[in-house]
């Protein structure tokens, strides 16, 4: 056989050997394909609302449709139509001077506030540094709470402080198409904040803003400095308040009540009901709840710093429970003593009482004042059901034991801790402290 036959009889024999490739991660793939789905359904949803606003007449809202808890205005949206670089966006703008009042509270008052006052409220120490000058106050009106593609934030609210003057920027979505504009403008705004204010926020509003960026393709932005106003409320109104809607803190705290506000269930039935009619006017009412909101955040932040820090004998001595327990996880042990005090010695219920005096006890121990901690729970002995009695029995028992070595008085307080230790726990506790009165030569009676 030839050379050249012998070639090519090789070549046909040969057999390639390609490389293995990669495994697909079926995580990321999941994640891209979902991708892809919802901006698919984006793109649906825009294309469907072009094709009704161009083919669909408007249809008036029967007036048996219409929510009768508010006036309905009549006549155009407030604000106007303003050309920016990224589109046309909805803004209505207002600004309150700096003598403005939100109820009884000035709302400049918010400016007061200190860095380091608004780290412990939130139980944020990376808020301490912050300038409160350069916040933006945020609040979203949606077409719903369903979540996920279903929910559209149809007005942005925002507000900050220029000088001493509160700016409030709100801004209408008045097609789908017009959002990628508002959350460019969004970006703007957020690239010249010290941090975001919210009621609520972290977890309705952000997550939500962030959702839209995802669905219209956009980088989302990383999380600012977040203060959300709902969780230090929560932990200092909630005795007394029984729930911290904003509204109730206006009413509570401010000394604003609203007059004709739309209830927040009803606005999204307005703005699909807007959107059939073509009635812009419908939602005038929701700017103003929205606006109201918006001020509200600035003089509740006002109302909690204050509070804070100057402890005042004539508030109620459960909200100063409240900031009792907030300076203590804070760790602000001197503040927290003085308003556990105020919130001991203000006349308050049983439980209020009870259970300042228990505080109180817990941060003479911290530091390591086991006298006035043994008093302040005898005194404690006086309030509160039988149960929280029996409670304070055993912190007593524990004290005398360990602290003070006085097994006499620990074996006084243990034969009442049944209830709150368990019989088994509760046996052997005084059967530890008899034997130890019996080698000081100590007689249990």
């Amino acid at each position: 056989m030839d050379l050249l036959r012998k070639l090519a009889l090789r070549r046909a024999t040969t057999v390639t050997v390609e490389a293995p490739a990669p495994t697909p991660d079926p995580h990321e793939e999941a994640h891209a394909e979902r991708l892809t789905r919802l901006r698919t359904m984006l793109d649906q949803m825009i294309a469907r609302q072009k094709a009704r606003d161009k083919t669909e007449p408007p249809s008036p809202l029967a007036p048996q449709d219409r929510p009768r808890k508010y006036h309905l205005r009549t006549g155009p949206l407030p604000g106007a139509l303003r050309e920016t670089e990224h589109g046309p966006i909805h803004v209505v703008l207002q600004t309150l001077e700096t003598h403005h009042c939100h109820g009884k509270v000035p709302v400049a008052s918010a400016l007061r506030a200190r860095g380091e006052t608004i780290a412990k409220l939130a139980l944020d120490p990376s808020l301490a540094g912050i300038d409160p000058r350069g916040f933006l106050y945020l609040d979203t009106e949606t077409t719903g709470l369903m979540g996920g593609t279903g929910t559209l934030a149809f007005l942005l609210g925002l507000a900050w402080f220029e000088d001493e003057s509160l700016v409030l920027e709100q801004i209408l979505l008045r097609t789908p198409a017009d959002e990628p504009a508002m959350l460019r403008h969004l970006l703007e705004r957020l690239k010249k904040a010290s941090a975001i204010v919210t009621y609520n926020g972290k977890s309705f509003d952000w997550p939500l803003i962030k959702s839209r960026f995802v669905m219209n393709r956009m980088e989302v932005p990383p999380d600012p400095p977040h203060l959300d106003l709902v969780h230090a409320a929560r932990r200092v109104f909630r005795r007394r308040l029984g729930e911290v809607r904003l509204t109730t803190l206006e009413r509570a705290l401010l000394g604003f009540r609203r007059e004709h506000d739309v209830d927040g269930h009803e606005i999204p039935a307005l703005y699909w009901a807007m959107i059939r009619s073509a009635d812009s006017s419908m939602l005038t009412p929701v700017v103003e709840h929205n606006a109201n909101d918006l001020v509200a955040l600035a003089g509740v932040l006002a109302i909690l710093s204050d509070r804070f820090e100057n402890l005042r004998s004539g508030d109620d001595p459960s909200d100063h429970l409240g900031f009792a327990h907030t300076a203590a996880r804070a760790a602000d042990p001197e503040r927290a003593s003085l308003f556990a005090h105020a919130a001991a010695t203000g006349g308050g219920d049983a439980p209020t009482t009870l259970a300042a005096l228990v505080l109180s006890a817990r941060l003479a121990i911290r530091r390591r004042d086991h006298a006035e901690a043994a008093r302040l729970y005898a005194e404690a002995l006086g309030h509160g059901a039988p149960h929280e009695i029996a409670l304070v029995h055993l912190c007593l028992a524990k004290l005398y034991e360990h602290q003070l070595a006085d097994p006499m008085q620990a074996q006084a307080h243990a034969a009442f801790t049944a209830p709150a230790e368990g019989f088994e726990k509760h046996d052997k506790r005084r059967a530890r402290l008899v034997a130890r009165c019996a080698k000081k030569g100590l007689s249990i009676s």
